[in-house]
């Protein structure tokens, strides 16, 4: 059975906040990679590595698609890209 329990409208907007960032986090890892012919991993430091960066985004886009689909988050924001890569 799955949990209906919805999150508070200032919950959900920060879900979608963080989203934002956490795309063009994405995108710009996978832009540097396709310029470059390399993995993530082999991307320049930052504070954090790059390939744990690009990680942390894919999962956080994956879970955020899984709290609309579960109803968890509603609230009108638009899901994310259809595809991952």
């Amino acid at each position: 059975m799955a949990n209906k329990r919805e999150f508070k409208h200032w919950d959900s907007k920060l879900l979608f906040n963080v989203l934002q960032k956490v795309v063009q986090i994405r995108d710009t890892i996978e832009k540097q990679c396709y310029e470059k012919q390399i993995n993530p991993e082999n991307l320049p430091m930052s504070m954090l590595p790059s390939n744990v960066l690009f990680d942390m985004a894919v999962c956080y886009e994956a879970m955020y698609d899984k709290l609309m689909e579960e109803e968890l988050v509603v609230c009108g924001y638009p899901r994310s890209s259809p595809t991952y890569h």
